[in-house]
């Protein structure tokens, strides 16, 4: 059901932007690679999605807002010998930001981008181990979020990209009855392809 009705609204905005000829809307898949502290196990990243809005432009710099979801996931398995060990931990970070996109007089094709926001992380732990049995625990954390990018135009619509992301997450873990606060430096580079409309 949520399939059927993602790719109905993404069919809408791309069937409407088909008609548009100055491209405010784009939408990206990027493989995310993490190159910073990690978060729980440092699962490897699946895949993220991003859609991206631009309401002002101002010729060299085009002002937006854009939200970017990604998933890591990894299944520790005998991780901790000689103690059984058997559970799947998945991460979902999900980015809003505000961000202006450049445009460099004399390489047309070539945009780069700042943005600014929130990061917001889940992460679930389920599975099984030998001291605590079977579990399923959700955790909740975030940071601030500075991103800086590069797209390069293949056409009008379709573009390649990197980007960059840094966060400063925080979060409190209650450990025997004490809270501990944590500061994390996470970084995040992502290399895709998006299409304007």
């Amino acid at each position: 059901m949520k399939k059927n009705y993602f790719l109905t609204v993404l069919a809408f905005f791309l069937s409407a932007g088909l008609f548009s000829q100055d491209y405010k809307w784009s939408v990206e898949a990027n493989y995310p690679i993490s190159v910073g502290d990690e978060i729980g196990n440092d699962a490897p990243g699946l895949l993220d999605f991003g859609i991206k809005y631009r309401f002002l432009d101002l010729k060299i710099v085009k002002i937006g807002a854009g939200i970017n979801a990604g998933v890591f996931k990894k299944n520790i398995s005998d991780d901790f010998k000689p103690v059984f060990t058997d559970f799947d931990e998945t991460n979902w970070l999900i980015q809003p930001k505000v961000f202006a996109e450049f445009t460099i007089p004399g390489i047309q094709k070539l945009h780069p981008s700042v943005g600014l926001g929130y990061t917001f992380i889940e992460s679930k732990f389920e599975g099984e181990s030998f001291n605590l049995g079977s579990f399923d625990n959700t955790e909740s954390s975030g940071g601030i979020n500075l991103n800086v990018g590069l797209s390069y135009d293949i056409t009008k619509r379709f573009f390649l990209q990197a980007q960059y992301d840094y966060i400063r997450e925080k979060d409190t873990y209650n450990y025997e009855g004490q809270d501990l606060k944590v500061k994390r430096n996470l970084g995040y580079l992502k290399f895709g392809v998006g299409f304007r409309f």
